[in-house]
């Protein structure tokens, strides 16, 4: 049987299912996005000759598409009818089944027992559903319904021509409708609840890491924790219960990182306390709070470069210029030592790291109830904690 796919990456309804503007389908999960987890489900089941059909750029695709299917931009307003034309080209071509998935959902279906169910069936279209009844967007098509599927198309997945036959699932799914459903998918993966496999060596149990990702030895990393490919996480930081850094993420020096899934090429700030968020493209989406804050300040929150020669000039540069700063500010600051007079003044004298610190004999201000709390991103006020 010569049973094709085509996998539409894109939202029925664009203010939905997007995180910073696009298709959680492109979202990393554990070193490779959402929609290869899902072609790599296709291939198991012997399913080869894949079209995935998406509105976003090709800016914006993930590295490698060469080899995952034919790959397709459609123009604005334009994914369905997209679609529908390579079903007819797939249908010209003798397929005698297609699959077709839309990308809104990571659900974990044996396509191989889909593909039979259907056969067995005889069915015009087979729709999966949860054990709620709920359509999960994952069709099987005849090829030769090529009206039935120009119909399912052009209503965008809602409605049908025909009678359809119903393929109930039981197994995992995640909706993907929130950075939180992103988040809680890559948890599931690091305990290995789930069929992902981290893009990455184990160097101990529960602990992966990336190509070229490197970790300073003064850094701690406790499992389950992931390190994506070319990332950096710089002397004294911490990244503990199960963060996902994704490729080229860069954690600098004593940042706590706690809970957390990153978006490629994110900077991560010096000094900082990151928990329970999603954060990338300069901004943080804390779970907790279930809000999103974008920073301006790229020296918190920013964009890393996957450019390694760039990294370097950045870094010479930033050393260049610090330390002239500090000689010449020990050169000619002056001194705020107070000298005792006498021996005796000095042995009487409290040490002056046992005085309240200024910071603390400041009242705090009152909060309006109103405001937003100050401790979404935490500066670390003290470099030992």
């Amino acid at each position: 049987m010569d049973v094709r796919a085509i996998v539409v990456l894109g939202a029925p309804d664009k203010s939905q299912e997007t995180l910073a503007g696009n298709p959680y389908g492109l979202a990393d999960v554990l070193g490779q996005p959402v929609v290869y987890r899902l072609l790599d489900m296709l291939k198991r089941a012997d399913i080869t000759n894949i079209a995935v059909v998406t509105e976003a750029p090709c800016s914006v695709w993930p590295i490698g598409t060469a080899k995952q299917g034919s790959w397709s931009q459609a123009g604005q307003d334009q994914l369905w009818r997209e679609a529908e034309q390579v079903f007819g080209e797939f249908s010209h071509g003798g397929a005698d089944l297609v699959i077709v998935v839309r990308v809104g959902c990571y659900a974990e279906v044996d396509y191989a027992d889909l593909v039979r169910f259907h056969a067995t069936c005889g069915n015009r279209i087979t729709s999966v559903i949860d054990d709620q009844g709920t359509p999960l967007d994952i069709y099987a098509i005849a090829g030769s319904r090529r009206n039935d599927a120009a119909f399912l198309f052009r209503h965008r997945l809602r409605q049908f021509r025909s009678a359809r036959e119903f393929y109930e699932f039981k197994g995992y799914i995640n909706r993907l409708n929130s950075p939180q459903d992103l988040r809680n998918l890559a948890i599931d993966a690091l305990m290995q609840r789930v069929q992902i496999t981290p893009d990455g060596e184990q160097i101990k149990p529960g602990v992966w890491v990336g190509r070229g990702a490197k970790i300073h030895r003064r850094a701690r990393v406790l499992s389950p924790a992931f390190i994506g490919a070319g990332s950096r996480v710089r002397a004294a930081a911490v990244i503990t219960r199960c963060t996902a850094l994704e490729r080229h993420t860069v954690v600098d020096c004593g940042t706590v990182v706690e809970n957390v899934s990153t978006l490629p090429h994110t900077y991560l700030g010096a000094g900082l306390d990151i928990t329970h968020s999603v954060v990338g493209r300069s901004r943080v989406w804390n779970l907790k709070r279930n809000v999103e804050v974008e920073f301006a300040d790229a020296r918190l929150i920013g964009e890393a470069t996957a450019n390694a020669p760039l990294r370097a000039v950045a870094s010479f540069v930033s050393l260049a210029s610090f330390l002239p700063a500090q000689f010449l500010r020990g050169l000619f600051a002056p001194s705020h030592r107070e000298c005792p007079v006498s021996l005796p003044d000095a042995i009487s004298t409290p040490a002056a790291a046992l005085e309240t610190p200024a910071t603390l004999k400041a009242a705090a201000p009152a909060v309006d109830a109103g405001e937003f709390p100050a401790n979404l991103v935490i500066a670390r006020r003290y470099g030992n904690e």
